[in-house]
């Protein structure tokens, strides 16, 4: 059921608790589900569309990914709930399913030690604005009615609100967190459930995160920023974000959210199931030059990929692929570039990288989770997505491998990294069960 790989001596201070992903589920404008989403991605789908709603500068309408509204039927979703949780609720239910796992069990006091790890960038977009109109249009001295709307706003407001949705539903009893990290929040909570695990916190762990924010106030603050890319002037909406390429000029945001259940070796075996994959070494760290950027020189995130593959004992030039941040910027592609190419040395060549940024947009606070749960698929298929809207390399970029439609993995582990406004960083090796 558990196999070992061909890998390098444990040193004394590298714990020896296995933590094995057993279920995943996704949300994405790829698709609602996990296989949907991994089987459009696969086929090369590109679902940045415009959103005529919003009126961006009036020109135009702004780009996004969007996800279908797959819960209008959906049980799971009865009760009134603010976009950002009901996502997270989704992916949650679906994870829960693909592991094996009975609701019930899952309850506090019914045999497993169950923890809760599902971050957001920010709290409901939707409620926010909600919330300022009616400040906006109420008097001041009616301080019923403000007292009224801003308790009922308080919990959608609130970036822990999808975390504390996910752990009711199934009244889990163990440590319940919401990471709050920019870009990297998704892969920052999978790493706070697999510390839980190894540290024997709990067996058992939701982990992942969710993001809901296509509405003009956030498409406004990232058009200030200056870094919403613009329709390509030859092939359009869809290939408005390009990673790695030589004419990028930004990101499409995009919503979604996926957990993925993270278990010990100790609760795998005595439920006896299979693992998808195995989380086998990780390392986060902080580079905040700017509220937008870090070092150009990528020396942090090198440091981190090199003691998540310590961690994961293996060496960078044997992983089988890289899913980069890649969020078609012009800083953060070259940033990862300089990173791999210290890392890789002479073989960043040999290791394919990709973006799937370009396929789904930038998920935001939901980008981690997704494309980590995207790395465990492909960890099982031993296939990967390519860099779908890659046309022209970029010159700097010309030494790495960067495959543009979906190619076979072979053997070895596959290198997540992440990457958030203000510095965090972030590395996740994925390997064989």
């Amino acid at each position: 059921m558990i196999t070992k790989q061909t890998v390098l001596p444990r040193t004394r201070s590298m714990p020896d608790t296995d933590v094995f992903i057993t279920g995943v589920g996704i949300v994405s404008p790829a698709g609602c589900g996990a296989d949907a989403s991994w089987d459009a991605l696969l086929a090369g789908a590109r679902c940045i569309r415009p959103m005529p709603a919003l009126n961006g500068n009036g020109t135009s309408a702004w780009l996004a990914g969007q996800v279908e509204d797959a819960w209008a039927q959906s049980q799971s979703c009865s009760a009134p709930m603010e976009r950002v949780s009901r996502l997270a609720i989704e992916a949650a239910d679906e994870a829960v399913r693909s592991a094996g796992l009975e609701p019930q069990r899952l309850a506090e006091g019914n045999g497993y030690k169950v923890g809760v790890s599902i971050g957001t960038s920010k709290g409901s977009i939707q409620a926010l604005t909600q919330l300022a109109d009616f400040i906006w249009n109420t008097s001041i001295g009616d301080d019923l009615a403000l007292q009224r709307q801003g308790g009922s706003s308080w919990n959608a407001l609130a970036p822990d609100a999808p975390a504390r949705a996910v752990a009711g539903r199934y009244r889990t009893g163990g440590a319940v967190h919401c990471t709050v990290a920019a870009c990297a929040t998704g892969v920052l909570s999978v790493i706070q459930a697999a510390n839980w695990i190894r540290e024997g916190t709990c067996s058992i762990a939701l982990a992942g995160s969710t993001d809901a924010a296509l509405a003009p106030l956030w498409f406004g603050a990232f058009e200030r920023m200056g870094v919403l890319a613009a329709v390509h002037p030859r092939h359009g909406s869809a290939w408005a974000c390009r990673p790695f390429d030589r004419s990028r000029n930004g990101f499409a945001i995009g919503e979604g959210a996926a957990v993925l259940v993270l278990e010990s070796s100790q609760s795998v075996c005595s439920r006896e199931v299979t693992p998808l994959a195995r989380l086998s070494g990780w390392a986060a760290g902080t580079d905040p030059v700017s509220l937008t950027r870090s070092s150009d020189d990528g020396t942090l995130l090198a440091r981190l990929i090199r003691q998540a593959c310590r961690i994961a004992r293996i060496r960078p030039t044997d992983l089988a692929a890289v899913h980069a941040h890649g969020t078609g910027t012009i800083t953060n592609d070259l940033l990862e570039t300089r990173a791999l190419r210290a890392v890789l040395g002479a073989q960043v060549a040999d290791v394919p990288v990709v973006s799937i940024k370009g396929a789904v947009g930038h998920l935001l606070g939901a980008a981690g989770a997704v494309e980590l749960a995207v790395a465990a698929k492909a960890c099982v298929h031993r296939q990967s997505p390519g860099n779908i809207t890659l046309l022209d390399v970029d010159p700097e970029m010309a030494d790495l491998h960067l495959p543009t439609s979906a190619f076979s993995l072979d053997p070895g582990a596959i290198l997540k990294t992440s990457l958030g406004f203000g510095g965090h960083q972030a590395a996740v090796v994925i390997a064989p069960p």
